[in-house]
């Protein structure tokens, strides 16, 4: 039960990657946006798609450790692999929690930047037909986004 609640958390941001990779790659392959088409696009596609394998192995790992759980912990049961992996887990935990803002910052620049190449798009003439509707989802939900980021990092 509990590695099908772990999968379930990265079922959303895998089909929201999922969603900007498919709009990324439709205006790279659309012959009428040589204009906007440039290593701008092509950052954010590579990033989307980093991010899409890294949540994917992430799932692997974590669904394997948790179905071959007693193998695992089978292998752990010396002081110094528990101690080992209690250091682990605080020394990681201290860094995400000690750098939250910065986390922070680092995602509110790329939603700001997500959400000028939206508007970019829209504003060209060839490029704001090819998938309408998905960019004005895309371009909504980033400014939603980034006002949740930005109230998170000035009231938290």
């Amino acid at each position: 039960m509990l590695s099908l609640l772990s999968m379930l958390i990265f079922v959303i941001p895998i089909c929201l990657n999922l969603i900007n990779l498919k709009y990324l790659y439709d205006i790279k392959n659309e012959y009428n946006c040589e204009e906007i088409n440039s290593p701008y696009i092509n950052v954010f596609f590579d990033y989307y798609l980093i991010e899409l394998c890294l949540l994917i192995l992430s799932l692997i790992i974590l669904s394997y450790i948790f179905h071959n759980y007693i193998k695992i912990r089978g292998n752990f049961k010396g002081a110094k692999s528990r101690l080992f992996l209690i250091k682990l887990g605080k020394t990681m935990g201290d860094f995400f929690k000690n750098n939250t803002k910065i986390f922070e910052l680092f995602t509110l620049l790329i939603s700001g930047i997500l959400i000028k190449l939206y508007y970019d798009i829209g504003n060209e003439k060839q490029c704001k037909d090819v998938d309408k509707y998905l960019r004005l989802y895309l371009f909504y939900g980033q400014i939603i986004a980034f006002g949740l980021i930005t109230y998170n990092i000035i009231f938290k």
